[in-house]
């Protein structure tokens, strides 16, 4: 308890979030299997699915009751259709009318949220954005499958986001720019896409463009799968040359930019 208590809000949040998350994701991926294998469990799943989604509309209304009205009465209500959406299929079973009835209580959540993200924060990028994503559900229909791949989207682009969350990524993008990295990873950027062009000519292990560009990247990041390998001189020499660059790049110019990084987050705080 006493963790708790010393522990920063944003970050009790942030942990929160991201094992809610977790689980969402875990009950998205079985929700797609058991749709794409007709599983008899499908109903059993969607149950949990829903129920599990509406505790965490419910507990992220909470967290946000004291900090963000819009997002407290988004929440409530997203949780409230939710719940609907895990009743429905209780009363009436899982016929096709049923899964219909679903999918659109769903697509009300969906254009609730925009709606509510167009109030939050109207610029004209967010705006389309929500627009063109209201739009492109319209065209897919309120199925059971759009709805687990949108929760699956979500799920992930939500936690890439706690996993960044303690970055300040606009101090980040200033000192890309103040430190020149931005040109230097455009020069590398320019390399790779280069020789990905060549390397197919001169290797038969890399047959097209897209095979050439993952190996260019596996070795410019230092990973190096070694699912591919170079055999010929050329090959050999332009691996050569990109392993190099990425030494270049990952260990100098990247240790400079977390340094000022550090420096202006410090000056900032």
């Amino acid at each position: 308890m006493h963790f708790l208590k010393t522990m920063k809000r944003e970050t009790l949040a942030n942990i929160i979030n991201g094992v809610l998350s977790l689980i969402v994701l875990a009950l998205s991926v079985e929700m797609f299997k058991a749709w794409s294998n007709a599983s008899q469990r499908f109903g059993q799943i969607s149950t949990v699915f829903f129920l599990t989604l509406a505790g965490y509309r419910f507990t992220r209304a909470f967290m946000l009751r004291t900090e963000s009205k819009l997002d407290f009465i988004r929440d409530v209500i997203a949780g409230c259709l939710l719940l609907a959406c895990m009743v429905l299929p209780i009363i009436d079973g899982d016929g096709p009318n049923v899964m219909t009835a679903v999918g659109m209580l769903y697509f009300a959540v969906i254009v609730l949220e925009a709606i509510f993200s167009i109030l939050k924060k109207h610029t004209p990028a967010n705006i389309v954005l929500n627009l063109l994503m209201v739009v492109a559900l319209v065209a897919l229909g309120p199925s059971i499958l759009v709805i687990v791949l949108i929760r699956i989207v979500q799920a992930l682009r939500e936690i890439i986001r706690i996993a960044f969350s303690s970055m300040k990524m606009d101090i980040f993008w200033k000192v890309v720019r103040k430190t020149n990295a931005a040109e230097i990873l455009f020069g590398m950027l320019l390399l790779i896409i280069a020789f990905s062009l060549v390397l197919p000519i001169v290797e038969d292990a890399i047959p097209d463009f897209g095979s050439a560009l993952w190996y260019c990247f596996a070795i410019i990041s230092t990973i190096g799968f070694g699912d591919v390998a170079a055999v010929s001189i050329l090959g050999r020499i332009m691996s050569a040359i990109l392993g190099l660059c990425g030494l270049v790049v990952v260990s100098v110019v990247m240790s400079i930019v977390v340094n000022f990084y550090n420096e202006t987050k410090d000056l900032k705080d």
